[in-house]
């Protein structure tokens, strides 16, 4: 159409400051289709070092993000040169982790441990856990991070729940927003994006979502009252982004999984709950998925059903297919413009978001320093 400008203007990194321009018309080139779609994953690295072979991806696929986990940071120093060398390479890129204390610890020797967020709780102060994620918060950003995909807002309602259980920070969802929401404005606090998982709650399964597909019989009453009764508090305390579960919850989609279903996604999360922010799958690697719906389909059916960004944890094959799978949707419409421009927009405000909180200092020599040793001791 004459005058009117391309889908999408991410042919460039925004300048500091300034997101990127978002714009929406009917037809899209191959190349704006491909930038579009990269611009949607978070994709993880294989290696410690930021090598030819991980510039070559990042190079092709074009991430809005990429997520390190422990395979990635033997000690610090690598950790450092890893996160200095991606940053370098591209400024805008945002640097994420899971990392929530306990079992889920994925920082190297030489930074504070802190306990599982159910044996924090039994602090019974709030305001100890707040100060535990300012301490994790800062040591994160130390190393360049910006986001944590923590807390866990699912509920510990399942005894034989083999993916959650001492994640959790209750057992009811009183109890999980009195702890998870000054967990999350501790990391707020310190300049740290937070993202709350797993929505609509992970917590009553008997399966790993990252082995079989998990099935919830719940009925939605049920459902909104308790299990997302935490993500609605934290939504009320603006979370910047929402991780969602690789879980079938028969009541509100018989045959998709949240990570997938619009009914969930854009009817519950978007609509009943009035979320605003970013929304995120789940590692797109996992079984409960990709065996069942395949990786580049999942990642198609998660932008449809209502998130903006995809993760794909590890294999660079996994990552280019799903790149291909999306700039394929979005060239033939299977994503409409329409889903395609909201998306963007909302990545735009998350990168403005961060830039925002990287003003906030990081004070020097808080890795493992005493002051944080002694505060995870006392929440042990």
């Amino acid at each position: 159409m004459p005058g009117e400008p391309n889908l999408i203007s991410c042919n460039q990194r925004p300048d500091a400051g300034k997101p990127a321009p978002m714009r929406c018309i009917a037809a899209v080139n191959t190349q704006t289709a491909q930038r579009a779609a990269g611009r949607m994953m978070i994709v993880g690295l294989k290696g410690e070092a930021f090598d030819a072979d991980a510039r070559a991806l990042l190079e092709e696929v074009r991430p809005s993000g990429v997520v390190l986990f422990a395979r990635n940071m033997p000690d610090c120093d690598t950790l450092t040169r890893l996160t200095a060398d991606l940053l370098d390479y591209d400024k805008e890129l945002l640097l994420a982790i899971d990392h929530e204390g306990g079992r889920i610890d994925r920082l190297p020797a030489g930074c504070t441990k802190f306990p599982a967020a159910l044996t924090m709780t039994k602090s019974a102060d709030p305001g100890l856990i707040r100060e535990a994620a300012r301490a994790q918060a800062f040591e994160l950003r130390s190393f360049g991070f910006h986001i944590n995909f923590a807390p866990v807002l699912d509920i510990n309602t399942n005894a034989d729940n083999p993916i959650i259980g001492d994640r959790a920070f209750g057992t009811t969802p009183e109890e999980v927003a009195h702890h998870a929401i000054p967990y999350l404005q501790g990391l707020t606090e310190a300049g740290l994006l937070g993202c709350g998982k797993h929505f609509p709650g992970h917590g009553d399964t008997s399966l790993d979502s990252h082995l079989e597909l998990p099935f919830v019989e719940l009925p939605a009453d049920r459902l909104r009252t308790v299990e997302m009764a935490p993500f609605a508090r934290a939504i009320a305390h603006n979370v910047a982004m929402i991780m969602t579960a690789h879980v079938v919850y028969q009541a509100l989609d018989r045959e998709l999984p949240a990570s997938l279903s619009s009914s969930i996604l854009d009817g519950e999360l978007r609509g009943r709950l009035g979320f605003s922010g970013v929304i995120v799958s789940d590692d797109l690697e996992m079984k409960a998925v990709a065996d069942h719906y395949g990786i580049g389909r999942s990642a198609v059916l998660a932008i449809g059903a209502g998130s903006d960004m995809v993760l794909v944890c590890k294999e660079p094959e996994a990552i280019r297919e799903t790149r291909a799978a999306l700039a394929d949707a979005i060239a033939d419409h299977t994503i409409a413009p329409a889903t395609l421009y909201a998306a963007h927009v909302r990545i735009d405000k998350l990168l403005a978001r961060r830039r925002k909180l990287a003003r906030v200092p990081v004070p020097a020599g808080l890795r493992g320093c005493a002051l944080h040793q002694e505060l995870a001791e006392r929440l042990a």
